[in-house]
């Protein structure tokens, strides 16, 4: 059983935290007024057996963007076992493609109802994700956000002992690109 969901929009701006600073000269964050540098979705995944969490950093959710992650995801775990996805009802999850893949792949779609989408269990990671590693940040660019995220994800299943999971081979597999 493996949760989905996405994180995001993530932009290049200041993000206020908390922090131990002196009294009188607190840390300033600077002043964005032009966002030039545009948004990215963090495709998330989420192993509820093992507590392993695994996801891929892309600039867009549509169909094009999911369908790697997910080929990625069934490329974790053998072909016989059959993958329960957790996920909302959002359009692009049921897209052609995505949904023919899943249907060859042995995957099977699990919907959240409608306006819940707090029901799946990756929600609450995001809480945590959120705060180790975007409270207080002032990223310059995307690939400096990029590792910081995959650095939390590795530290995260390390101290879960999430290492024999099959999902924590995610971010090593290669995909052949056609």
């Amino acid at each position: 059983m493996v949760c989905y969901d996405e994180f995001g929009p993530m932009e290049l701006r200041p993000i206020h935290g908390t922090g131990w600073f002196p009294k009188k000269k607190p840390a300033r964050l600077r002043t964005t007024y032009s966002r030039k540098c545009g948004t990215e979705q963090l495709l998330a995944f989420y192993d509820v057996h093992a507590d392993c969490l695994q996801g891929v950093v892309r600039k867009r959710k549509t169909a094009k963007d999911i369908l790697p992650a997910f080929k990625r995801l069934r490329a974790c775990y053998p072909s016989d076992t059959r993958i329960f996805l957790i996920m909302d009802n959002l359009s692009v999850h049921k897209q052609k493609d995505i949904a023919g893949f899943m249907e060859d792949n042995n995957m099977e779609a699990v919907w959240t109802p409608t306006y819940s989408s707090w029901l799946n269990a990756i929600e609450a990671h995001f809480c945590s994700l959120k705060k180790f590693v975007l409270s207080n940040s002032d990223d310059m660019s995307h690939d400096e956000r990029r590792k910081r995220i995959g650095r939390y994800l590795t530290w995260r299943n390390r101290e879960h002992s999430a290492r024999d999971c099959p999902l924590a081979r995610f971010r090593r597999i290669k995909l052949e690109v056609h």
